[in-house]
């Protein structure tokens, strides 16, 4: 059964991120949608947009799948293909949960740490 919640209050991401088989969030423009990685934590494939911010993130067939923007057809051709393939969409999720792990809070300041060094000449 597919069901189409729209916007969530925080709580609630969680539930329905251990709930779901696949994550979908065809949005157009998406600067890098944070619920992307969150999905992806619960090792859950995600289908999102090409070119989008997310797209940095998401190796296409490898640690989630990306459609091309405002196609309907390729999205539900997406939902169909993991549906149909369990396995790879568990062995998607997966990858998926080891891409979500390298962004925690801590790593993103160390990373951001780094780059003020470099940019500062400091060690």
């Amino acid at each position: 059964m597919a069901v189409f919640d729209g916007w969530l209050a925080p709580e609630k991401v969680a539930c329905h991120c251990r709930a779901c088989d696949i994550f979908v969030l065809p949005s157009s423009p998406e600067g890098f949608g944070i619920v992307y990685l969150e999905a992806m934590a619960y090792g859950k494939p995600v289908i999102a947009c090409q070119g989008e911010g997310i797209s940095e993130i998401i190796e296409d067939g490898q640690t989630g799948l990306l459609v091309p923007p405002h196609d309907s057809a390729a999205v539900a051709a997406a939902i169909r293909a993991l549906l149909a393939d369990p396995e790879r969409a568990a062995r998607i999720g997966e990858a998926a949960r080891e891409v979500a792990s390298q962004y925690t809070w801590r790593r993103n300041a160390e990373r951001l740490l780094g780059i003020y060094r470099e940019l500062t000449g400091q060690c």
